[in-house]
């Protein structure tokens, strides 16, 4: 699968560069004697800027700043170098040759359909991976596609990816990082890509005005913070937002108490535990000494810092503190099988799981109370679809316990969000139950199983399936409606969600079709009532 991806854009990128003396495009960017240079992709009469810098490298620990253009012609015909990431997708992709990680990483890429007479809608995409791992050069987040059906079907826009540090560069937290007011910098550093896309879009041919941030998992997270970012106070960034299994109601804002520990090991691990300013001292360590530090084993997730994030995400969602825009947004039917857990036997291991979670925080009597609501019956649980089947080498409450955690981190703060913006603006909702070519019957149609058909690319996991193929024709096209219109193309099929009546779209390669949003009603109402 990978191999297959890596060629296909490895020959678009090579006929790319071959076009690249006949016909470059080019972009100077207003207020400035900066021209970028880019690529033509004749396979998809598109034009690529690629790496382009929107700040300068941020000292280490410390938020990026947007960069002032210099002069000059500058060559923006490969992809940047991606920030320092940790997990498997990051070392196969390094080994291979795809990405190249770097502290000088905060770079984005524009792509845009060649001769369409703009200003164009712009949408923005931001990767996920935990908000450990992620890069704008992950082939696939290959944005040659969904622009090329944007083109077909009469709505051209242009697509943008952007870089952000992730780990501990990105989101390290402790007292100290606290006491230094430098905290969430991976957020702010995707505030920043979008102030330089207000800035600067039009010059490649965008619609500053006609801006939508999209992401998914930690992308969707972080799309999150920002329509609560700073109280809910509208910058005037984006105009919409597309959420994909993910929203304003993240994993928990953990304080200091998880994080100092942590902390602490990373200044011992790299001799400035006894440092006047441990921070300062981590700041000025030789990258190959911090990079293999920061590899802790375990994520980090924003933290409320009192300044871009002033509270829980609930609070604010609830409250009605956030940017009112119209809502894509959705999650996967099996979610819960890619943030359950084996081994689950019995109640009281359910329980135990259940509180010593890094994903939610329950105390022991919520989470016996929770149980009640998910009953110890395979044909109800997660993968659903799977009948009576169990799965014992994974746990007796394998599906019970993934119909929970699915909940817990999905599908319940969906149906939070969706309920709470639909008093101000247009929501469209969506459950994906299809499941993708390569899944297994354990997994089910699992977290991130959307990816590959809203980016349409049949080289990433499709396959020669008509069926699936056709699925992700119709949801490129969906979310290109949404970005350009404010609305999907079939809106008399998907209708908006009204808390009178909430519906979801059920996106399916065989028949989609509206479904009401009430399922697991009672489990995900006592879940959102600890939200509250």
């Amino acid at each position: 699968m990978m191999k297959s991806s890596i060629s296909v854009l490895t020959v678009v990128l090579a006929a790319a560069a071959t076009a690249v003396v006949a016909a470059a495009p080019s972009v100077r960017l207003s207020g400035s004697n900066t021209v970028y240079e880019g690529v033509h992709i004749p396979s998809f009469d598109q034009e690529a800027f690629l790496g382009v810098p929107y700040a300068s490298q941020p000292v280490r620990f410390t938020p990026s700043r947007l960069l002032v253009p210099g002069t000059g012609r500058v060559s923006a015909r490969t992809y940047g170098t991606s920030c320092p990431a940790y997990g498997s997708a990051t070392t196969e992709q390094v080994t291979a040759g795809i990405i190249t990680l770097g502290e000088d990483c905060l770079n984005l890429n524009v792509v845009r359909p060649t001769g369409e007479n703009g200003p164009l809608p712009v949408a923005v995409w931001i990767y996920g991976g935990g908000w450990q791992q992620g890069s704008a050069a992950d082939l696939k987040y290959n944005l040659s596609h969904i622009v090329q059906q944007s083109v077909e079907m009469g709505k051209p826009m242009i697509g943008v990816s952007i870089n952000y540090r992730t780990a501990g560069f990105g989101f390290l937290y402790s007292q100290e990082v606290q006491n230094s007011g430098n905290a969430n910098l991976g957020l702010k550093d995707q505030r920043v890509a979008l102030q330089w896309i207000q800035k600067y879009i039009h010059a490649f041919g965008g619609d500053p005005k006609k801006v939508t941030i999209w992401g998914e998992s930690a992308g969707a997270y972080s799309i999150g913070n920002h329509l609560l970012a700073y109280g809910g106070r509208d910058d005037g960034l984006f105009r919409g937002a597309i959420l994909q299994s993910g929203t304003a109601v993240g994993p928990p804002l953990n304080d200091t108490r998880w994080y100092q520990p942590i902390y602490n090991r990373v200044t011992a691990a790299t001799g400035c535990a006894d440092a006047i300013d441990t921070l300062d001292c981590l700041r000025n360590l030789p990258y190959a000494t911090l990079y293999p530090a920061l590899n802790v084993g375990v994520e980090w997730f924003a933290a409320v810092d009192g300044d871009m994030i002033g509270g829980w995400g609930s609070a604010g969602t609830n409250a009605g503190r956030f940017i009112k825009v119209p809502l894509l947004l959705g999650s996967n039917t099996d979610e819960g099988t890619s943030f359950g857990v084996s081994g689950v036997n019995s109640d009281a291991d359910a329980v135990a799981q259940l509180i010593s979670s890094k994903r939610w925080v329950l105390t022991p009597v919520q989470a016996s109370k929770l149980l009640t609501f998910y009953p110890d019956d395979p044909i109800v649980g997660s993968p659903y679809g799977t009948g009576s089947r169990t799965f014992p080498a994974l746990g007796a409450q394998y599906k019970r316990y993934s119909s929970m955690a699915g909940d817990l981190t999905m599908d319940a703060p969906r149906r939070q969000l969706a309920q709470a913006a639909a008093k101000y603006s247009a929501v469209f909702s969506y459950r994906f139950d299809t499941p993708p070519p390569n899944s297994t019957e354990k997994v089910g149609i699992g977290h991130g199983a959307e990816v590959p058909f809203v980016f349409a690319d049949p080289t990433a996991s499709l396959g020669n399936g008509t069926a699936v193929n056709a699925l992700a024709r119709k949801m490129a096209r969906l979310w290109v409606a949404f970005v350009v219109d404010g609305r999907p193309a079939e809106e008399a099929a998907w209708p908006r969600y009204r808390n009178e009546r909430p519906r979801n779209l059920v996106l399916r390669a065989d028949r989609s079709y509206t479904e009401e949003d009430t399922y697991r009603r009672e489990g995900m109402a006592y879940i959102n009532s600890l939200l509250r």
